[in-house]
């Protein structure tokens, strides 16, 4: 069985997040989307919650699997026995980053192949942070998140809000 990882914070998970991954289906027989923590970032959903959008987005899809991690990606991938790694890629930036952090997990798992995926055009200026600005200032995400998950996530958001109060 051809298995591949996609792996994000997904915070949120977007329409380019879902390009990725329905190009990783074209390409594998089963994708195991990994919700993990980048500690470098607060996140404004947490883990499980980001994994749990994710979950009904591919509730009919019995190929993806999605899973929720505290730990880092090559120990995900080699408790699990995965060695592709799926990275969407915008823009140069991402393909320096990525290509760095490609170095990094490859001498923690040398089995690891990389695989780059280029966004699609329509999709490359759509990230999570500008997301989470847009979300910040009140703006309408529903053309950036996917449709089945945009109202969970501005209802997440409120009931958070109106916890922090």
């Amino acid at each position: 069985m051809r298995e591949c990882v996609f792996a994000g914070t997904f915070d949120p998970f977007t329409v380019g997040h879902r390009d990725v991954a329905e190009k990783c289906l074209k390409m594998f027989d089963r994708v195991h989307v990994a919700v993990l923590n980048n500690h470098d970032k607060t996140p404004l959903f947490g883990g499980k919650r980001r994994a749990a959008f994710i979950e009904k987005l591919y509730a009919n899809e019995p190929r993806v699997l999605v899973e929720h991690s505290d730990g880092l990606l090559v120990d995900f991938m080699k408790e699990r026995g995965i060695t592709v790694n799926v990275r969407g890629i915008r823009n140069a930036e991402d393909f320096k980053y990525e290509t760095n952090m490609f170095y990094y997990n490859q001498e923690m798992y040398p089995e690891l192949i990389t695989v780059y995926l280029p966004a699609s055009l329509s999709k490359t200026h759509i990230s999570s942070t500008s997301i989470r600005m847009l979300i910040n200032a009140g703006a309408d995400i529903s053309p950036y998140v996917p449709a089945e998950i945009a109202e969970d996530v501005i209802a997440e958001l409120k009931r958070i809000r109106q916890t922090e109060k």
